[in-house]
């Protein structure tokens, strides 16, 4: 019998709500401080997806009464998208390396021009994400391995809601001892030293005055329970080799002659840029497989290939032409407005770092959604390389523009991935990683500005490694012999050839006990202090591990984000009361 009863309305799709756009701002903001300190402290940031999506959930799992609806996944994975983009602000932006190597020679941007500039190559790099979707995730369904376990783990907090809230309070409560030990290092009263120096010397020089030490640092230990033994072990090499073995040998000679950190770091620089480099570089060129189908992938684009992959694409209210369009031209016209007018960069020479970095950015995208590693800072380097003669300020901004398109194109597909599990919006995930860029630029350039007024730059507080790297390359490039150290040129090549050689045996049967060069190299740009801190941190996850075998991934993620977010955020409150002069 028919009736005449309306249709029941199709249920409310709520994604980017304001709630979860709050939330996700909120959640932003703490992450982009905390990783402009990180940054500078280790060369390291996480986008911290995951404890995002946890700390999202945690804000609404108790607020029922508040609202007639359930924060579901949809609405979490705007929260972690939005927070992941401001949260990897600062490296998108260079506050880890363009910006601190122009430092170290003694000059400040206008924080005007550094907010712009990294606007801008964000734009870039979401506009590049767009057009890459459809081919890297929903026609190649490549795996996106972080972004792919974001999604996972949204949908696992949901369905077990108790067991979400006890690694909430885990997250908490590691975040918070890691911000009472930092207090009592860096507020008042002091009474936790920096680092202890292991008794003994080298040489006639004393371990404490080759930085040789185990550092009182949360965040160092919980990034060595994040990037495991091998990569701790690897530091720990690297470090003992520049400040037990080559420091004391280069002020016995008198090549260095002081010894101070800062001193020796400009010398050990250079053979740590050689192991950077050969990290970056050389498994990029070994897999010419992944360099040509990132090539491939251009052409099927141009071909329209973007259009046929539409017919399969899951996702709701794709992205509009009208919207793509404006976010590449907001990025094009900005970096070229900003590199003219703050830093004497001209427009041809822009618009061919634009055409390089969208290139290199493609590239970029596909070896993160086949590796898991996202080779931003390669990236960077190699246009610091094209720019070559160019001008100290031309090379490391215009890697810079190229690091940060690459940067916020990654963590884009990485949403992408997340979202393509329970069918989420490209257009609300876009308007959402706008949003915290936008909001992560705001923090990240003031928050930049303060701890470097507070702790110094090149500091054993704040080593900035990362950025004496692109400093030590953008002064090679560029030709300036006279102001290179001494024997520089000859100690960067033999550390391009032990990095080559370490990327070779990597790719043997005795690759998992070969140690990194990319790792090894950071270490020569850090106090020594820093490698071993980090050492004993990833020792301390292999015992725990050993005594119990059943502890996840994820919680060790999760103790590792918590001690990495209490340090970063209380060294910036030490740091705001400082300059107020509470401290």
């Amino acid at each position: 019998m028919a009736t005449n009863d309306p249709a029941s309305p199709p249920p409310v799709r709520r994604e980017a709500t304001a709630r979860a756009l709050i939330a996700g701002c909120g959640i932003g903001a703490l992450l982009a401080a905390g990783n402009v300190y990180t940054g500078l402290k280790t060369g390291f940031i996480d986008s911290c997806s995951i404890p995002a999506a946890l700390i999202g959930f945690m804000l609404f799992s108790g607020a029922r009464s508040l609202s007639r609806h359930r924060y579901g996944v949809l609405e979490n994975n705007i929260t972690q998208t939005t927070a992941s983009s401001a949260a990897i602000m600062g490296f998108a932006l260079g506050a880890a390396g363009p910006i601190p190597a122009l430092g170290l020679g003694g000059r400040t941007l206008p924080a005007w021009a550094m907010v712009a500039w990294g606007l801008a190559a964000s734009a870039l790099g979401i506009g590049a994400a767009v057009i890459l979707r459809r081919k890297l995730i929903v026609a190649d369904n490549l795996p996106f391995p972080t972004g792919n376990a974001t999604g996972e783990v949204i949908e696992t907090i949901q369905a077990a809601r108790a067991t979400a809230l006890r690694r909430g309070w885990l997250l908490a409560g590691t975040a918070f001892a890691a911000a009472v030990i930092t207090w009592f290092r860096e507020g008042a009263p002091k009474i936790i030293p920096q680092s202890t120096a292991f008794p003994g010397a080298v040489a006639g020089i004393s371990f404490a005055a080759l930085t040789l030490a185990i550092g009182w640092s949360p965040l160092l230990a919980a990034v060595g329970g994040m990037i495991g033994p091998r990569g701790g072990a690897s530091l720990l090499l690297g470090g003992v080799l520049s400040y037990g073995v080559i420091a004391p040998r280069l002020l016995s000679a008198g090549i260095v002659r002081e010894a101070e950190f800062g001193a020796m770091a400009a010398w050990l620089v250079w053979p740590a840029l050689g192991l950077l480099l050969a990290g970056s570089f050389v498994p990029l060129l070994l897999d010419a497989g992944a360099v040509r189908r990132a090539f491939r992938d251009l052409g099927a684009l141009a071909r329209g290939g973007s259009a046929r992959a539409a017919a399969t694409d899951p996702g709701e209210r794709p992205v509009g032409s009208r919207v793509l369009a404006a976010v590449f031209l907001t990025g094009i016209v900005g970096l070229v407005i900003v590199g003219r007018a703050a830093f004497g960069i001209g427009p041809g020479i822009m618009m061919i770092t634009v055409v390089i970095a969208l290139l290199l950015t493609n590239v970029s995208a596909r070896a993160t959604g086949e590796t898991d590693v996202a080779p931003v800072g390669a990236v960077g380097m190699l246009t610091q390389i094209v720019f070559a003669g160019a001008g100290t300020m031309t090379t490391l901004m215009t890697g810079g523009a190229s690091l940060g398109a690459s940067t916020q194109a990654c963590q884009m597909l990485y949403s992408f991935r997340a979202g393509q599990r329970f069918g989420a919006s490209p257009r609300a995930q876009v308007g959402a990683q706008i949003l915290g860029a936008v909001l992560g630029a705001a923090v990240v350039v003031p928050t930049y500005l303060l701890l470097v007024k507070t702790y110094g730059i090149g500091t054993e507080v704040l080593p900035a490694a990362s950025a004496r790297s692109w400093k030590a390359l953008a002064e090679a490039v560029v030709g300036n012999a006279a102001s290179l150290p001494a024997h520089a040129p000859l100690a960067g090549l033999v550390g391009l050839g032990v990095g080559v050689a370490l990327v070779l045996c990597a790719r043997t049967r005795i690759g998992r006990y070969v140690p990194s060069p990319a790792a090894m190299g950071m270490a020569m740009a850090m106090p020594g202090s820093n490698s071993v801190t980090i050492f004993v941190g990833a020792m301390a996850l292999l015992v725990a591990r050993r005594i119990r075998p059943d502890i996840s991934d994820s919680t060790v993620l999760t103790i590792a984000a918590g001690g990495m977010a209490g340090e970063s955020l209380m060294a910036v409150v030490i740091a705001a009361l400082t300059a107020l002069g509470a401290l």
